[in-house]
């Protein structure tokens, strides 16, 4: 990894750590990390590959717009939303990664930010005084449920990880614009 991006990772790491923590309306930094994962996750592999196009074809479900979901909702249903799909891309990338080609310290340093990205929403989430857990999406478990199990099917094939990054990207890419529109409203 180069010098400059170990600089920014930390740069983003450091300097904004407590940023969240002085309420869930301020998610400046939520943004600059989602944004800084976005390009980990275009570093891990470049443009989707041509010889799995025809594989994608195979992932029989309907794509998840968490935009569309989160329309309407109070700021904190949309921070659980956030919180939830973090939650379970953390679970995604934690699965047998053997088979792909992406340079370890990226995918490490990619894993690391959704689970910045993810502590920095626990306070959001829990509700002062409350000791329940955050509400679950039925919608959203049921998209990474699927994503799941074609990785299995597919049995952790370079391919299936390639359909996964590019739909792991299509969501962060969302959840930037989610966070943006609770900015806007707060």
């Amino acid at each position: 990894m180069d010098l400059a991006s170990v600089w920014r990772f930390w740069i983003v790491w450091v300097l904004f750590s407590g940023t969240l923590s002085l309420g869930c309306e301020r998610l400046q930094l939520q943004q600059v990390l989602n944004r800084e994962t976005l390009s980990k996750l275009n570093e891990m592999g470049g443009p989707f590959p041509r010889q799995c196009v025809k594989e994608r074809l195979s992932l029989k479900t309907k794509s998840l717009n968490l935009v569309k979901l989160s329309g309407g909702l109070q700021t904190q249903d949309r921070i659980q939303i956030v919180h939830q799909t973090l939650r379970h891309f953390i679970k995604i990338y934690s699965m047998n990664l053997d088979s792909v080609t992406w340079p370890q310290d990226k995918v490490e340093n990619f894993r690391l930010l959704l689970d910045r990205q993810l502590e920095e929403l626990e306070e959001c989430v829990k509700k002062p005084g409350s000791e329940s857990r955050p509400r679950r999406n039925a919608a959203i478990h049921k998209y990474f449920r699927k994503l799941r199990k074609f990785l299995k099917q597919k049995r952790f094939s370079v391919c299936a990880w390639e359909i996964i990054r590019a739909e792991t990207r299509a969501r962060l890419q969302q959840i930037l614009f989610i966070t943006a529109q609770i900015r806007r409203r707060n």
